[in-house]
């Protein structure tokens, strides 16, 4: 009876201890509003990102180190402080991350867009894979898209599908909105970037950890 218990209360505190969705939240200098499809779609990321204490942690562990470096280059290049947990999603602070189309380091640039935002690619040196040289190249990358759509999610969106594919479906009139409403139908890049945002913003902060007992 007394080990029952302990897995009882044990399993109780860990699925306490995740995070979970609010109703509204703060991104970039914007307020957004999340209806439930979505908020039911995002916590099922947020869940899977913390369901593995020891994996989640070593992520927690490795923003920790970073996180500060990005916080600086992001305040020098005045981008907004909330896009240090886009990293976590493109690379999970794994510098030397590759994806299945080729994109490189942290923040997961493709040669010809990494070229473009100033850094060094070739075989001798790959500044992809160096914290702060690609972050300062992901800030720009960010102001860039920004700059169009002076809306930091679409900014975001468009981190992953690039401007002109979101010019194609963002009416003119939600420019420079600070105000939206997150749905199930919101970009599901967007979503996932919440969902880590939830997942690792207070635990690297020192507000919690997700653990089983």
């Amino acid at each position: 009876m007394k080990i029952f218990f302990a897995l009882f209360f044990a399993t109780a505190y860990t699925v306490a201890a995740q995070p979970q969705v609010p109703h509204k939240m703060q991104f970039a200098g914007m307020t957004l509003t999340i209806r439930d499809d979505a908020r039911r779609e995002i916590q099922k990321d947020v869940n899977a990102l913390t369901q593995s204490p020891k994996h989640h942690n070593i992520k927690v562990e490795r923003a920790k180190t970073y996180f500060p470096i990005i916080e600086k280059v992001f305040e020098e290049e005045r981008v907004p402080d909330d896009f240090k947990y886009l990293v976590l999603q493109e690379s999970a602070l794994i510098a030397d991350a590759i994806s299945t189309s080729n994109a490189v380091g942290f923040w997961q640039f493709k040669d010809f867009t990494a070229v473009e935002m100033g850094l060094r690619v070739d075989k001798v040196i790959d500044e992809r894979m160096n914290i702060v040289a690609s972050s300062h190249a992901a800030a720009r990358y960010m102001k860039k898209n920004n700059f169009y759509f002076n809306n930091w999610v679409y900014a975001l969106q468009a981190y992953q599908m690039g401007a002109g594919g979101v010019l194609k479906s963002v009416p003119e009139t939600e420019a420079g909105l600070r105000h939206m409403e997150i749905t199930g139908s919101t970009y599901w890049y967007v979503k996932k970037f919440l969902a880590h945002k939830i997942a690792f913003e207070d635990v690297v902060k020192g507000k919690g950890q997700i653990q089983v007992l």
